[in-house]
């Protein structure tokens, strides 16, 4: 099984007595100033900026400029989480673009991690962009895997904090009672989604893991024959898994990047 996408941003050993305390701290944005050329890169679900942070430093030394917005909930106590939905991702999402468009970027490019690749072809659909570039997205998720998902990023940061399995067992139930409603709709979100890829025509690279899940080769291949994009490439990465940003093979995904860009 794959390990959920862990949201350790730093951790400090604070002393308390004679015991050690670990806190860790809540992700931020990050924003880096550089040519007329900006890029919005998008992390994954349950997730942060951390995905993202070494690609935008390497593109921002390129002399591209680099925003990266972190959706509401994420990067904080996994509490957070339950309170907020696909909408309110999505939200963040056209917030950050506009935040560009008002900063005065008129090029801006796009590069979207799982969730973040699905709302990179949605705003894509929806938005005057340069090129988008994909990784490790979807074309379905199934409602039960996305909570399932939820409950094991919970239990492994209370984990991480240092909490007995009595205090994470007592702690985890409101996330084994959390509805499916919410993320229904997420399945819901992603599949129209998917339904619209025709109305991209714009140049698109979508990369995917060769040791993520089977779906995510099989939804690369059909996001590829299903986009109306006259410049498209596909590639998978041999020791790449979900995390690709992240990954043993992230300093020839970043060049491919800037190759495409």
């Amino acid at each position: 099984m794959r390990l959920p996408s862990i949201i350790i941003i730093i951790i400090i050993n604070m002393k308390k007595g004679s015991d050690f305390v670990l806190t860790i701290l809540p992700a931020k944005e990050i924003y880096l100033k550089g040519n007329g050329h900006a890029i919005l890169l998008l992390h994954s679900f349950t997730s942060h900026t951390r995905d993202m942070k070494k690609v935008a430093t390497k593109l921002h030394e390129k002399g591209y400029t680099c925003y990266v917005p972190l959706y509401r909930g994420h990067g904080h106590v996994p509490e957070q989480l339950l309170q907020y939905n696909v909408d309110d991702w999505w939200q963040d999402v056209m917030k950050a673009h506009h935040f560009l468009r008002n900063e005065g970027y008129q090029k801006i490019s796009i590069i979207g991690l799982s969730i973040g690749g699905i709302f990179t072809l949605r705003l894509a659909q929806l938005e005057k962009l340069e090129r988008i570039i994909i990784l490790s997205v979807p074309i379905d998720k199934e409602p039960a895997q996305l909570k399932q998902r939820i409950i094991d990023y919970a239990y492994n940061y209370k984990n991480i904090e240092g909490k007995s399995a009595s205090e994470i067992s007592n702690e985890i139930e409101p996330f084994n009672d959390m509805p499916l409603d919410s993320l229904i709709a997420f399945q819901h979100f992603i599949k129209e989604t998917m339904q619209q890829l025709n109305k991209i025509t714009i140049p698109i690279a979508i990369f995917y893991g060769e040791r993520d899940e089977d779906l995510y080769a099989h939804s690369a291949e059909v996001i590829y024959q299903r986009v109306h994009s006259t410049k498209k490439i596909k590639r998978g990465f041999e020791n790449s898994k979900h995390l690709m940003t992240l990954g043993r093979e992230q300093d020839e995904i970043i060049k491919e990047i800037l190759d495409f860009l």
